[in-house]
Formats: C-alpha cells, structure tokens, sequence
C-alpha cells in the first residue's frame, strides 16, 4: 500500500479571490503549480452541503498541491465556522492506493476516525474519504481519501488502485504494445 500527502486545503470565503490570491503568490513561489488547476463541486454524500474547490496541482504526483474550497451556497455551517474562526487551513489530505487498508491501519494504531462510514462527493461516487478530528492532529481535520487521476477538470479514479483492476487491464491492453 503507498500513502502520501496529497494536498493542503483551505477553507476559504471566497473561492474566486482566494484563487487569484493563490494564483499570484504560487507565480511567484512555485509556478508549476500553476500549469495545472483542477476545479470541482459536489454535496457531500454525508450532510448534503454543496461545496466547490479549487485545487493547484503539484506536477509531482506526489507532491503537495494546495487546495481552497468553500461552501456553493451561502447559509450552511460553513458561513458559521467561518465567521467564528476566519479563513483557515481545514485539513491536510493522505492520499492511499487502497483506501480500506489505510482505514484498518489507522484502526489499528488506535487512531480515532470522525465518520463510522467513508463518504463521498455526490459527483464522485468511486471516491472515499474519512477525517482524523483536528482534537486528535493538534490542529487542522486529518483527510484520509482515495488516490485520484488529476485530469483537466476532474479527479478520475486511479487505474493503480486495486478496486480498479479492470480499469488498469483496459489501459494496459490499449495502450501498452
């Protein structure tokens, strides 16, 4: 099983100054970041909130990229957090190629998880996710997520990983003489 850190997120008050915020500041400090932005929304699978994201990939794969999201509509207990703490860094994003063996090792370690079941974006069904609770890190959510395919717009499921065999196999098969 390979585990690495995936990206850094942000929760944001607004999505579209904050990316050209980050935009300016990653131009100057690490431009490559900039080559490849991967923008999403979805409601989580588990309370139903719409969000939106912006993330500014690494060109490592598995390099840090920084992510900003915010809530898509105004009202939620996103607007409550916020208004209480200000903009802040939410989370911290462990990306594994196998999900469940991720979930059993932190079981395993007597790590505490914030959801009895992974939940998902409603738009991406194939991904998973669970939260080490920031009482636990000393700080920011934990995330523990499936590892995704950056491609242009979209996070796609990684053909590496072992619920997607057959996804692997195609590829191969098509594109590997």
């Amino acid at each position: 099983m390979a585990i690495h850190i995936d990206h850094i997120s942000l929760l944001v008050k607004d999505l579209d100054t904050a990316e050209a915020d980050w935009q300016k500041i990653l131009s100057a400090l690490s431009p490559a970041h900039t080559f490849h932005v991967t923008r999403g929304e979805g409601a989580d699978e588990l309370d139903g909130i719409p969000m939106k994201w912006v993330t500014f990939q690494n060109p490592d794969p598995r390099g840090v990229s920084i992510q900003l999201w915010a809530a898509a509509t105004p009202g939620t207990w996103v607007d409550k957090v916020l208004a209480k703490r200000g903009e802040y860094v939410h989370h911290v994003a462990f990306c594994a190629d196998d999900f469940d063996s991720m979930i059993d090792k932190v079981k395993e370690q007597g790590v505490p998880l914030l959801l009895e079941q992974p939940s998902n974006p409603d738009t991406q069904p194939w991904l998973k996710w669970n939260f080490i609770p920031g009482e636990f890190s000393h700080g920011p959510l934990i995330e523990l997520a499936t590892r995704y395919l950056a491609v242009g717009d979209n996070w796609l499921p990684h053909p590496g990983n072992p619920e997607n065999a057959e996804l692997a196999a195609e590829l191969t098969a098509r594109f590997v003489k």
